[in-house]
């Protein structure tokens, strides 16, 4: 350790690559983590949660790294997590509060953007406490960069969902009518429910945070998605089930069988216990380790390959740290494709070496990839 020190109720340290900023206010506890630093920047999502830790936050950090290390770490990794909901009845208070706190890493070097209960409302309440833009530090440097992540060119709707889409199409080819099942009916998952279907794939079950709707014959999510947003509603699972869907416990997702299964919900949510039952022949990970280190083990010896969040929801950290170095100098249709040409990259030249090394995606990955971050 360099350095350890405290800053109006923040004990900040400081070791070789990154830095800790811990903080409580109002009877919540916050931290902010900031894995190791790229051309002086670095990037990650700021998550509300009332089950968020100093150590998860901890490991969200380094995998961020981790996603844009297949992308060429155009920037660090970093995040942050405020033990909260983001309805929590003092909010406004708390983010004052914190960006007094975390004033200098965030006028520096740090950019924070949205993660799981974050909404742009919440981000521009924090930015306007801190006295500058999500982009001011951006801006220092090329002073016609926007305010805002969601202005910069070539952020799309849909971009974690897209870019798992795009993993699981490497690993498996084609998915014209490949059937699918998705963890998660929140963002993420309804980004891989649209994104899938315009490539023809068919969705059998989903589930959310209560239960599961299954149809053998598929079930028409990515219209209802649409359909929802346009009217400007929520997407309602019940409307699934009132035209088609049969209600089914939770986890009796995990159970059915189909191409492909996407992990779309919160950290470790599939145990080893659970994954003994995955009848899919591909689990994607589209949200930050949506497996324990056990069901990754499970998986392993029953011969079901994985692919790992670092490749499957890098897409959305891959754009935003590209126009972030860049000073958002890339223009979409390129950028995307640079992208889309890096996660099929890690997916192929991954299995490939999996293949070889008879080792997990996973352990594929770090070994391609790691000496990147050792740079």
């Amino acid at each position: 350790m360099i350095g350890d020190a405290t800053l109006g109720g923040t004990n900040v340290s400081t070791e070789s690559l990154y830095a800790v900023y811990e903080t409580e206010t109002h009877g919540v506890a916050a931290w902010l983590v900031v894995r190791r630093l790229n051309d002086g920047l670095s990037f990650g999502g700021f998550r509300f949660s009332e089950g968020v830790s100093r150590d998860q936050v901890t490991l969200l950090a380094c995998s961020m790294s981790w996603k844009l290390a297949a992308h060429g770490l155009p920037v660090g990794g970093a995040k942050a997590g405020v033990r909260c909901r983001p309805d929590h009845p003092q909010i406004d208070a708390i983010l004052a509060d914190l960006a007094r706190a975390w004033r200098e890493p965030l006028t520096r070097y740090a950019i924070l953007g949205k993660d799981m209960g974050a909404t742009d409302a919440l981000l521009d309440c924090l930015y306007e406490h801190v006295g500058q833009p999500q982009l001011g530090i951006v801006q220092t440097r090329v002073p016609d960069c926007p305010d805002r992540i969601r202005d910069l060119t070539g952020y799309v709707r849909d971009m974690t969902g897209l870019g798992a889409v795009i993993a699981a199409e490497a690993a498996v080819g084609s998915l014209q009518g490949k059937r699918l099942l998705i963890q998660g009916a929140g963002v993420v998952g309804m980004g891989v429910a649209v994104r899938a279907a315009a490539r023809g794939a068919v969705v059998v079950g989903l589930s959310d945070v209560d239960r599961a709707i299954l149809s053998p014959a598929g079930l028409p999510m990515a219209q209802q998605v649409l359909a929802a947003r346009e009217a400007g509603q929520p997407f309602s699972m019940a409307t699934l089930a009132a035209i088609g869907g049969a209600w089914a416990p939770r986890d009796a997702l995990l159970a059915q069988s189909a191409d492909i299964l996407f992990l779309a919900a919160g950290s470790h949510v599939v145990s080893g216990e659970q994954a003994q039952f995955i009848q899919a022949g591909v689990v994607v990970e589209a949200s930050n380790f949506g497996l324990t280190d056990e069901a990754n083990a499970v998986l392993a010896r029953r011969g079901i390959p994985v692919v790992p969040d670092a490749i499957s929801s890098s897409s959305s950290a891959a754009m935003t740290s590209h126009q972030l170095a860049s000073g958002n100098r890339w223009g979409s249709a390129p950028l995307w494709d640079r992208i889309e040409r890096s996660i099929r990259t890690a997916v192929g030249d991954g299995l490939k070496y999996a293949t070889r090394e008879r080792v997990p995606l996973r352990e594929a990955y770090r070994a391609m990839y790691g000496p990147v971050l050792m740079q």
